[in-house]
């Protein structure tokens, strides 16, 4: 027979569950926890999606947490931009979900970037030895300028360059401001630090399910 818990308690759970980034290891533990307290793990994923504490339950609050797991990291004119939402309404409820833990907010390379959870807590990042969410944010292509965000576009394809003045060529950009951007992405761990390729833990991004912010849009005009 299942035990009887008080809504404070099914609600805790719940917040759990909805900050913990879900890697096996972790839905191997609240299955067991919810197991112990007599709520089926089903059960707690319907409660997420329903519940007054958190914005799944709000329209414009779902499809902002449904980008941001789609597309860690979006900063604020990009995500704008996917929702089509009103200016004062998407800052107004990025606000409310920030206050009350649905979102995370971290600038980097300085744009304001959005995710669903702490970005220490990705799964990009396993492995990977990370103290703080502002080192994790740096490590991951997002916030980037218009030319960061094309080197690192080129570099998840399967042409390979030897040297930068290849890339720059290739590009059509001249060579200081190349070698000026590939030394931003280098600092933050994203370019490798000897040979022009993206770092390991960003192999992945040749997968089209993961964006993180990759797309071209037009309200980003720095170079």
């Amino acid at each position: 027979m299942r035990s009887v818990h008080t809504l404070e308690e099914e609600e805790g759970i719940v917040a759990l569950v909805h900050r913990l980034n879900f890697s096996t290891f972790g839905r191997g533990i609240f299955q067991s926890l919810s197991g112990l307290l007599g709520i089926p793990f089903v059960g707690i994923q319907g409660i997420i999606k329903g519940s007054v504490n958190n914005d799944w339950s709000h329209p414009l609050g779902n499809r902002i947490l449904t980008q941001l797991t789609d597309s860690p990291g979006l900063h604020y004119r990009e995500l704008q931009r996917r929702l089509g939402a009103a200016n004062g309404t998407l800052r107004h409820r990025l606000r409310k979900m920030e206050e009350n833990g649905d979102v995370f907010a971290q600038r980097t390379n300085g744009r304001l970037c959005y995710f669903a959870g702490p970005p220490i807590q990705l799964e990009i990042l396993e492995g990977i030895e990370v103290n703080n969410n502002a080192r994790a944010s740096s490590l991951l292509p997002i916030g980037l300028s218009k030319l960061q965000r094309r080197i690192v576009s080129e570099l998840i394809g399967s042409k390979i360059y030897s040297t930068q003045a290849d890339l720059a060529r290739s590009i059509g950009r001249s060579r200081s401001a190349v070698n000026s951007a590939v030394m931003v992405l280098r600092q933050r761990g994203i370019v490798h630090i000897e040979e022009l390729r993206l770092e390991d833990h960003l192999s992945c991004l040749s997968n089209p399910m993961l964006s993180y912010g990759l797309a071209n849009s037009g309200t980003d005009a720095s170079s």
